[in-house]
């Protein structure tokens, strides 16, 4: 719908200015010169027909004429709000104006052309924006024909600012009217673009019928003294500029001028290698600063990347005025010490990159071995005719009192919580006393028998096992483990223990050589908690049905 919508207002506007009958429109032709060097601005003005107006302009002739050749615009209409349109002149079709361009400013009644070139020729037409039924001829209709400034009078047009002693009387004169129509007489009006006010500043604004209009800048002093000093360099202050080989560089040569009514400031950048001495060119100049007293102009100078020649060169910020010239030089130097710290800094950013990393994989490493195994699909289980890959040790007579942090005791952490965990979650086979072994047999060789087939050995260590019978497992399996080389052993300290000194001495040296994981109460139940991550990275590599 909303298509629709733009579809049909499209077609309503572009019916409209098809409907639009440009030669009932009052006529204006325009010629305008332009020189490439002009610091001029173009301006056309709406001034649409008023009743009470006599002379209009025949669109035939050009020229002015007696006599109500169009009908006026009504007392209605609003002359501070119009439409522009534009009819090129290679014949195009006619197109309203409806935003600014990089050179052309649209303003109300007015057309603001910032440069003035041969492609802007054509015909320019205004009527006002609100308008009855019975305005539609209410237009004016200017036809604008650009020509290359050839007139040598040219050179050294009018300035457009000019200063005035309050109290006193002096002339103004149009900017650059003697480049204007080959020097023929043309009738002129003045207009002030503000309400005059004895307070500065103040502007006049000159409207030359039939061709444009110029600015003219005024400012009131109290004192048309000329400056008795040379002009005042701002910037640089210093002699020397660090920089950096094979980056881009801006030098601004700023300087500060005294008022001067002929004022012709010169400012530049010189360069000097060994004896010679030469103006940059392509240098930017602009006007930073204007007051009545003084004017500050900068001149910039930039490179694309400084090379090694600048910094042989000496740079000299040049400014003149007519009491005489200053001049300030700098000096390019390489910046000291910048490839020392790029290498310091990539250095210690390296290594705090790597202790980082090492922290990490440090406190990680656990996990990252476990994600290893995983994706390796190693079973080293395979051929080393085991039965077991856990043999579960655990006091089996309670002597003493537990001293566990939690209520879970020792024969339900081995019967039931490390089946539940490492043989149905993990895959892994265990082996426990009660469970897998008939009853009848010697106990000492049973134990034997069942370490033999098993992979690894894990001790549930507390007072009631170190204080126990149940220590002598863990003496066998160390024993039978420093034969077998696939045979491992982990302990668990399950709750905190003082050694007794009736311990054997291998027995003791294996609590202090041999893997430890700390059982932590409730805290350590869960399945992906980190006890069960220890235990498993002690427990062997396999292919089962809980190793993902």
């Amino acid at each position: 719908m909303l298509c629709l919508g733009w579809i049909f207002l499209w077609l309503v506007a572009g019916e409209r200015i098809k409907g639009f009958n440009i030669s009932d429109c009052s006529t204006k032709k325009i010629i305008w010169t332009y020189s490439a060097r002009s610091e001029e601005e173009f301006i056309l003005l709406c001034e649409l027909p008023k009743p009470q107006k006599s002379h209009f302009y025949d669109r035939n002739q050009h020229s002015p004429t007696q006599g109500p050749a169009y009908l006026p615009c009504s007392d209605s209409n609003d002359v501070s709000d119009v439409q522009w349109y534009l009819q090129p002149q290679n014949g195009d079709t006619l197109r309203e104006i409806t935003k600014n361009y990089s050179h052309i400013i649209l303003d109300k009644n007015t057309l603001r052309f910032l440069t003035m070139e041969m492609n802007n020729a054509g015909s320019y037409i205004c009527r006002p924006r609100i308008r009855r039924p019975q305005d539609e001829a209410c237009c004016v209709k200017m036809v604008l024909e650009v020509k290359p400034k050839t007139n040598i009078s040219c050179v050294n047009p009018v300035p457009h600012k000019k200063y005035l002693l309050l109290g006193s009387t002096d002339s103004i004169y149009c900017p650059s009217l003697s480049c204007q129509s080959d020097g023929q007489s043309l009738e002129m009006t003045w207009y002030q673009a503000c309400r005059f006010s004895f307070s500065f500043p103040f502007g006049l604004v000159l409207i030359v019928t039939g061709t444009c209009w110029h600015s003219v800048s005024l400012a009131t002093r109290r004192t048309v003294k000329d400056t008795t000093l040379k002009p005042d360099i701002l910037d640089p202050i210093k002699d020397t500029l660090e920089v950096q080989l094979g980056k881009p560089l801006t030098l601004h040569c700023k300087a500060r001028f005294g008022f001067e009514k002929n004022f012709r400031p010169v400012i530049k950048w010189y360069s000097k290698d060994s004896n010679q001495q030469l103006e940059i060119p392509n240098t930017q100049k602009e006007c930073v600063k204007s007051t009545p007293q003084d004017e500050v102009i900068d001149c910039v100078l930039r490179f694309e990347k400084v090379t090694q020649s600048d910094l042989l060169k000496t740079f000299i910020c040049f400014a003149q005025n007519s009491i005489g010239n200053t001049t300030q030089s700098i000096q390019l130097k390489e910046k000291k010490g910048v490839v020392f710290l790029y290498i310091l800094l990539g250095t210690v950013m390296a290594l705090a990159g790597a202790l980082t990393t090492s922290a990490l994989v440090y406190m990680n490493w656990i996990e990252i071995v476990l994600l290893y195994r995983t994706y390796k699909r190693k079973d080293e289980t395979l051929g080393d005719k085991k039965e077991f890959d856990a043999f579960i040790s655990y006091a089996k007579w309670s002597s003493f009192d537990s001293e566990a942090s939690s209520s879970l005791s020792e024969a339900t952490f081995a019967l039931n919580l490390f089946p539940e965990v490492l043989e149905n979650k993990y895959g892994y086979t265990l082996c426990l006393f009660e469970r897998d072994v008939a009853p009848g047999g010697v106990y000492a060789e049973d134990i034997v028998s069942i370490i033999k087939k098993s992979r690894r050995g894990i001790f549930i260590l507390s007072p009631n096992y170190v204080n126990g019978p149940s220590v002598f497992e863990l003496q066998a399996a160390v024993n039978l483990a420093l034969d077998d080389q696939t045979l491992k052993l982990i302990l668990i300290k399950f709750c905190p223990f003082q050694e007794p000194e009736s311990l054997p001495h291998l027995v003791k040296k294996a609590l202090r050589v041999l893997p430890t994981v700390t059982w932590r109460g409730l805290k350590s139940v869960p399945s992906n908690s980190r006890f069960w991550t220890q235990m498993r990275y002690h427990m062997p590599v396999k292919n089962s049905k809980g190793s993902t």
